[in-house]
């Protein structure tokens, strides 16, 4: 079953995803890195899985990565402590 709410270009990103860490998985496997290749088997999983249809393809909890937050995202003030 196909996720039909994704753009093609989301469908593109994510065939893409899904192939170059499946490639990566094989590389760090052969290389005996298995918590790389446990990483990389996860982001495989994931993609494919929205690609499918068996998970959404957007998470309301999930920001993304917090090494690369979203742009435009204001920060909310903390209140001043006595």
């Amino acid at each position: 079953m196909a996720n039909h709410s994704l753009r093609q270009s989301e469908i593109d990103s994510l065939q893409y995803i899904a192939s170059m860490t499946n490639e990566l998985v094989q590389m760090a496997e052969a290389s005996r890195f298995p918590m790389i290749s446990y990483l990389l088997g996860m982001a495989y999983a994931e993609a494919f899985d929205v690609l499918r249809g068996a998970r959404p393809a957007r998470h309301a909890q999930l920001s993304g990565n917090p090494m690369h937050p979203r742009p435009n995202v204001k920060e909310h003030a903390q209140p001043r402590r006595a």
